[in-house]
Parts: C-alpha cells; structure tokens; sequence
C-alpha cells in the first residue's frame, strides 16, 4: 500500500530549483536494489527522499515488529519513532543511532547529492546484544509489550524473532553504520545513473571487502 507524504515534513524548504528535485529514487532499479541488499546483509532497510517519496519500507512488514505495527497504539507509536528519526537527520544532515522503544537499534544515514542532502535511508529491526542483554531477553520482554497491546504469543510470532539481526552493542556498531554510509552514497549514484546489482556490489565490496559479514 503506498505511504502518503508526510505533511509535517520541512517541505517547504525545498524550492523547485533545488538538486533534491532532479533526484527520483522511485525510477529505475533502485526500489529492487534496495531489497536485495537487504537479503544480502539480512537487515531491513527504508529510503525516503526529503520530499516524502517512499521507495522502499519493508522494515514495516518484517518480524515481530510487523505483529507490533498490526495494532493501532503500536503502529502509533512506530511512526511517531520513525518521524522523530527521520526529521533529526533532515535538521542535523548526520548520521544517528538509537533505540526503538522495543529495544530495537534503528540507524539513520543521509543521502547527499552535490553538497545537498536529498534523502535519508534507514536499517531497522537490529538487536544489540551482550552479556546482560540476551536474545531470550529481548524476546521476553518484547512479548509482555506485546500483550500489553492485546497480542497472543502465538507460534507464528515466536518464529518471527527467528528474523531479528543481532549486533555487538559496541564492536559492531560502528562497522554497520560505515556499511549503512557507503551503501547511501551508492544509491544517490543509482539514482542518477541507473547502475545494475553486480556493479553495486562490486563497487562497494572494492571499498569494504568485508561487506555483508558481521
């Protein structure tokens, strides 16, 4: 179903003239760019342009977060996260972490085109884990908030955390929003020239050669 532009946005902002309105993430390959690279790096992944243009939001639709977004209060309060999120980057034009109020790691990265930033790309739904933060953990606690909006625990959502991406809380933190960075860049440059899936890959593995591996 396609999302609606968000009027609360700054759109105002953002005369005619401006670069951010030469860049059209919605045409070419990019939207089937995006979902491969979240097959390839297991995580989901969101783009929106600066204008409100929606290419890609599986994030929504993935997990146990798609059995939080399936109530009223809890697809709220998502949004209202996402929005919060999405306007900080917009103000700050940098990178940022934080946590979901499930627990969630979500990453945010600008995407800048000629010194403008014309979109922001997101990886959600990751799991920091460490010795006092466990999978089981998170498991329980996500199921009481769950239950708390009116959700059973039922197998189909047991088997759904089976989904969930895990990350050092310290170690690999870092490595992923580098990975986050370098793949923005590259979808700004697809968005202009239309570049296929193995000359993605090929372009961000000669930088990374590691890529995809946590």
């Amino acid at each position: 179903m396609a999302e609606q532009k968000d009027k609360n946005l700054p759109q105002e902002e953002l005369p005619e003239n401006t670069v951010n309105s030469k860049v059209k993430f919605s045409i070419g390959r990019v939207a089937e760019l995006l979902r491969k690279m979240e097959k390839l790096i297991g995580i989901p992944l969101s783009l929106r342009s600066t204008s409100g243009e929606v290419v890609c939001k599986t994030d929504y639709f993935y997990g146990p977060c798609s059995y939080i977004r399936g109530t009223d209060s809890g697809c709220v309060r998502c949004r209202k996260v996402y929005k919060n999120i999405e306007n900080r980057v917009i103000k700050r034009k940098v990178p940022y972490v934080c946590l979901c109020y499930c627990g969630f790691l979500i990453f945010a990265v600008p995407l800048e085109f000629r010194g403008e930033m014309v979109g922001t790309l997101i990886g959600s739904q990751i799991l920091p884990v460490s010795e006092g933060n466990t999978v089981s953990d998170f498991k329980e606690r996500f199921i009481q908030k769950a239950k708390e909006l009116g959700l059973e625990e039922t197998e189909e959502f047991n088997k759904s955390f089976e989904k969930v991406k895990t990350l050092d809380s310290d170690k690999q933190r870092p490595r992923f929003l580098s990975y986050l960075e370098e793949i923005a860049q590259h979808f700004v440059e697809i968005a202009i020239a239309d570049k296929p899936w193995n000359v993605l890959l090929k372009e961000i593995k000669k930088k990374a050669p590691e890529f995809g591996k946590f």
